[in-house]
Order: C-alpha cells, then structure tokens, then sequence
C-alpha cells in the first residue's frame, strides 16, 4: 500500500515539474523538547516560494506559505496587510469607524487593510482593476494573506529589500492552482509597485 504524501514531497513533485530550484530543511529544535521545524523555499527567477512551520510557539507567522517577490525602488518602509473581513472585523463598530478605507464600497466592504502608510497604500490600491482581482483572490479561500514588509522570511536574498508576499497563515500552499493565483497576483503588484516607485 501507496504511503500519503507528506507536504515536502508535494512540493518536491512541484518544483520538479514547473522547473523550480528547491531547498528543503527538516530539523528538531532540542531545546524545545521535539518540537519540529520544517522549511522549503522554492525559487524561479525573482519569485521564491517559501513554506515555514514551527509549533510551540504562540506568533501567527509560525506556520506560513507563499510567494514572496523583491520590489524594485524605494518603498519608504511601507508596511501593508490585505485580508477578507470577517464577521468579527464587521460587528466591531469602533474598528469600522477608525480603519483605512481606500473609498471603493465594493472593495472597503469585503477587504481589510492595514498599512502603517494610508497615502502610499491608497495610491497602490487605487486601480478598480486591481481591487476586483485582490477581492477575488482573497475570497479563494480562507486564511489568504497579501502583504509587503509583512512577515519575515529570513531568507539571504531577501535581506534589506523590500518585498511583496502572497501568503496563507495556519498552512501550507500545496495545490497548483492556488500557487498559481498566487503567482498572478504577486507579480500583477508588483508590476504597479514597480511602475510607481522607479
């Protein structure tokens, strides 16, 4: 009888057949009594995929995957959170009334932005174009992330750059068509990043 594949050797079988250049760590942390760390960052190009999980510790980013891309000109420490509203973000009237909001009502009721920016968050997001793609991205699937200068993937080549990520919290990456959306939106804002910040 056929083993189930483990999320590395799903992601192995996808770097193989879409031409990836893959690493992949598997350690023990022994001072946290055997709590496992699991790593695998993919690269094609300028795009790297990196998958991280780390249990025992209490921070949301211990368990990431996604797309992560260098952003090309200064982006004068922009820091940018995108996610779907939930039913906690909509019930919390004092949150509604201080949040930033880019003034679309389609995109404002569906999208939660948090950014330490407004103006430079505001001018990224302004295209309708880009709102109706980020909406329906993000209603994909739940726990869908797009960030810049979000989450810290401790990665050499992405030291001291600024970078977009397209991300899911709480779990792995692992089906095609997802990393391919993520691929799309990535390097669609990145192309406005780039055009806005040469």
């Amino acid at each position: 009888m056929e083993s189930e594949k483990t999320s590395i050797d799903i992601l192995k079988s996808f770097a193989k057949k879409n031409g990836w250049d893959s690493n992949f760590y598997k350690t023990t942390i022994s001072k946290r009594q055997g709590v496992t760390y699991r790593k695998a960052v993919l690269q094609k190009g300028n795009l790297y995929f990196i998958s991280r999980h780390q249990a025992g510790n209490l921070s949301k980013y211990d368990t990431y995957s996604g797309i992560f891309i260098p952003v090309t000109g200064k982006l004068n420490s922009l820091v940018l959170t995108l996610r779907n509203r939930d039913v906690l973000d909509k019930l919390s009237f004092r949150k509604n009334k201080l949040r930033f909001k880019i003034g679309s009502g389609f995109f404002d009721s569906k999208v939660l932005v948090e950014t330490n920016n407004d103006v430079e968050a505001h001018k990224l997001l302004s295209s309708s174009k880009i709102q109706t793609e980020i909406v329906d991205f993000l209603q994909y699937q739940e726990r869908l992330y797009i960030g810049v200068n979000e989450i810290d993937p401790k990665l050499d080549a992405l030291k001291d750059k600024s970078f977009l990520s397209v991300h899911t919290l709480m779990g792995w990456m692992l089906s095609n068509d997802l990393i391919e959306k993520s691929i799309k939106i990535a390097e669609m804002l990145n192309n406005k990043m780039t055009n806005r910040y040469v």
